[in-house]
């Protein structure tokens, strides 16, 4: 469906605003669909434990949802995401220029 597009991944299991904004890490989308998304992460970062909640971001879409698995091979990690909400970025940035209308009218 959507192989080989690059993504960005956050960690999002440390709301705390006193806590700095968790680092990008970078990988490669194997495969998402409504419920689920399979990413590879070749940054070589440390792993990201099952159950941590994520956002992860295409050039097109954001998806929302907790690591269901992960497995080590190499330097990299296979991560399988349980998807529960999901927005097209274009979506997105109607609302923005809209909410933006509003506030300066």
């Amino acid at each position: 469906m959507t192989d080989g597009l690059v993504v960005a991944l956050r960690d999002l299991s440390q709301p705390d605003s006193n806590q700095p904004e968790s680092p990008q890490r970078n990988g490669e989308l194997l495969f998402a669909g409504p419920d689920w998304a399979e990413l590879e992460l070749t940054d070589g970062g440390a792993p990201i434990p099952e159950g941590t909640p994520v956002a992860v971001q295409t050039s097109q879409t954001m998806y929302l949802g907790l690591v269901e698995s992960g497995e080590i091979h190499g330097s990299s990690q296979h991560l399988r995401v349980r998807v529960y909400h999901w927005l097209a970025l274009e979506d997105i940035a109607s609302i923005q220029k809209l909410w933006s209308q509003d506030q300066s009218g």
